[in-house]
């Protein structure tokens, strides 16, 4: 009867044994025991009650070339807890990740992972009760996304666009008191164009803003169906006094009402005015950023368009308003510019478009200024100058 020998182990085949590859159960990390090292160093080096080492993280799962590879959970010495993929010791992948809270584990997000970080499309739940889900990039929400608040809170929902975890973009906020704002942001603040909608008068600002408040734009009746659950609210009680003053006619008069000359005019100017110290505040590229003088001498430029003092132009009259304004630009780039705004001859422009247009042309590539004009844009004071 013959007897194996042992086989010899080289020690490069012993590191390559103890290589972890492949499914594995459950492999403990091990941290150092900082009591341990305290002790001994506070009684001379003569040793310690406490053992050198105390339990790490643990993980259950694949394993390639000694890191996380593949599907495992992952456990840390907190308490936390992710479940998914991984990829060269990293969340990678789809995966759930839950929080130690009051020594009870809570979901806090569940998705797509890229190098340890949250990115793609993902839920996050917030311990107050919040709730988003949408797009990441880098842990910070980026892209579309819907945060669902809190009940208790001021606002029901935000849907719209996200930057660098800020609302950033277009987007729709709904308040917990029916109002809605619908329109720009920027840093998580209302920036640019936007309409809000007040429940409890039946009402709607349009307008611009400008961090966080309105500037300029139109209050009015908000149109039929703004509101889902209730109709739009009738006019107010035209005589505007209770009690005995209602009841004494002779009491009562009427007082003309209070208008703006020319509103649409003052509103479209204040908003061409904004966007102009907007792009200059942000140093927006691409477009020009005109000086006060040169506003006013657009504005004469568009009133001698706008016979009728309507507060509008033409698409048509466009090619006209740019080259009285020193614009040197062809009839087929204006043609491509209305084509590529999905408009025609016929639809209207406002005063605050047209400042938009002749800032994006001016600053573009080959623009050069037509000396005969009424005046030079690219020639001010030295203290504006292309953005």
């Amino acid at each position: 009867m013959s007897t194996r020998k042992p086989t010899l182990m080289t020690t490069t085949m012993k590191d390559r044994a103890a290589e972890r590859n492949g499914a594995r159960r459950t492999v403990y990390g091990v941290r150092a025991n900082n009591k341990y090292h305290e002790e001994v160093r506070m009684n001379g080096g003569r040793g310690s009650t406490e053992f050198p080492f105390k339990g790490g993280d643990t993980y259950v799962g694949e394993w390639a070339n000694n890191v996380e590879e593949g599907f495992g959970t992952k456990t840390w010495v907190k308490g936390h807890k992710y479940e998914g993929e991984w990829m060269a010791g990293m969340r990678h992948g789809k995966g759930t990740f839950w929080v130690k809270e009051g020594g009870r584990l809570r979901k806090q997000y569940a998705g797509d992972w890229q190098n340890d970080q949250r990115h793609g499309q993902g839920i996050f739940m917030m311990a107050n009760g919040d709730k988003f889900e949408g797009e990441w990039m880098s842990n910070e929400r980026h892209g579309a996304g819907v945060i669902k608040y809190a009940e208790g809170s001021d606002c029901i929902m935000y849907d719209g666009s996200w930057a660098n975890g800020k609302r950033t973009g277009l987007g729709v906020l709904t308040m917990a008191n029916g109002d809605r704002y619908e329109g720009h942001w920027l840093d998580d603040k209302k920036e640019g164009p936007g309409r809000y909608f007040y429940r409890s008068t039946s009402k709607v600002y349009e307008g611009e803003w400008v961090d966080d408040i309105p500037k300029c734009g139109e209050f009015k009746e908000a149109p039929p169906g703004s509101f889902d659950d209730f109709p739009v609210g009738g006019q107010a009680d035209a005589n505007p006094f209770t009690g005995a003053a209602a009841s004494n006619s002779a009491g009562v008069f009427a007082l003309p009402d209070l208008k703006l000359i020319q509103p649409d005019s003052v509103v479209t100017e204040a908003v061409a005015t904004i966007r102009q110290q907007r792009a200059k505040d942000l140093g927006a590229p691409g477009l020009k950023v005109f000086e006060s003088k040169e506003i006013q001498s657009l504005k004469k430029i568009f009133a001698a368009y706008d016979e009728r003092d309507t507060g509008f132009v033409t698409c048509g009259d466009l090619l006209g308003l740019l080259q009285a304004a020193g614009v040197n630009v062809t009839p087929s780039t204006v043609e491509d510019l209305v084509l590529s705004l999905e408009a025609d001859s016929a639809t209207q422009l406002t005063f605050a478009e047209f400042v938009d247009i002749a800032a994006l042309l001016m600053d573009g590539e080959g623009y050069e200024p037509d000396q005969s004009a009424e005046f030079d844009f690219g020639q001010g004071d030295g203290q504006d100058t292309y953005m």
